[in-house]
């Protein structure tokens, strides 16, 4: 087998056994009166039923999830919510992810809907924190998270990775939204342990 086959193989094989394992972060928050954009320079989206985005250090290719809903305007049962790329540094298109990308980072994980309509998720690479669709007071899409004791309406989560070897290497990122209580924007800066 060659080296490459081995390693997707183990990639493979990480991701089947549920690879991502929860992580310990330092965590410092901010308040401010706006969302700030950590790279005023890459396109931010706008996609139907968007609730957050995800960008990344390396270039301006953009994850987005987007709720699906269904005819009667709420959270679909089967797939709530669904993750794809723009691919906004090569020609915009909207892209799938692959199989590793669902399964090891982006990917969405344990959604679950009752029945009034909220759904609770996770990502992939982050199963730590529990985001939660529902619908806002004028019936649109939003996702909810935690972040200390603000409970935010998320907008943005934005990667410092570090490439190289098997798999990248997220060591900090850092959580935007709007806490639901006070309207102010929060930051939320996280750095792994």
């Amino acid at each position: 087998m060659t080296f490459k086959k081995s390693a997707l193989a183990f990639v493979v094989a990480l991701a089947l056994c549920g690879g991502a394992q929860a992580r310990e972060f330092t965590s410092t928050i901010t308040q401010s009166a706006e969302i700030t954009q950590m790279r005023p320079e890459f396109k931010r989206p706008d996609e139907p039923n968007q609730l957050f985005y995800v960008q990344r250090s390396p270039n301006s290719n953009t994850v987005i999830y987007a709720a699906r809903l269904d005819a009667k305007g709420m959270p679909d049962r089967r797939e709530p919510v669904e993750g794809f790329w723009r691919k906004f540094n090569i020609d915009g298109s909207r892209q799938p992810l692959n199989f590793i990308e669902r399964m090891m980072a982006y990917g969405v994980k344990q959604a679950r809907t009752d029945q009034n309509g909220v759904t609770t998720f996770t990502i992939a690479a982050l199963p730590e924190r529990r985001i939660t669709l529902n619908l806002d007071a004028a019936g649109k899409p939003q996702a909810l998270m935690q972040a200390g004791k603000h409970t935010i309406k998320l907008s943005y989560v934005y990667l410092h990775v570090v490439e190289g070897g098997l798999m990248p290497e997220v060591p900090k990122l850092d959580i935007f939204g709007t806490d639901i209580a006070s309207g102010k924007a929060i930051h939320e800066h996280l750095v792994q342990k």
